[in-house]
């Protein structure tokens, strides 16, 4: 059985705190720890660099969030990795 495509995927840069952050936001309240558990559980080592490969689907949720100047933990944790990713 072949896995479902879910869309374009975005490689995003992290540096080792962002990624210890981003595990702490897969635990706790907020309600997005699934999408944080999703992009935690995507990240891979490249090049020496962490890099999350983080689906359409969630990256346009991220957008949003970001976007719209939601304040959060995992909302500004996600608005700092997009800044240093530009």
């Amino acid at each position: 059985m072949k896995g479902k495509v879910l869309g374009k995927v975005t490689a995003l840069t992290l540096i080792q705190e962002q990624y210890d952050k981003l595990q702490a936001c897969t635990t706790g309240q907020g309600g997005n720890q699934s999408l944080c558990q999703r992009v935690h559980d995507s990240v891979k080592t490249k090049d020496g660099k962490l890099v999350a490969y983080v689906y359409e689907a969630d990256m346009k949720r991220i957008n949003t969030a970001v976007q719209r100047q939601d304040r959060g933990t995992w909302q500004d944790l996600f608005r700092e990795i997009m800044n240093a990713n530009k």
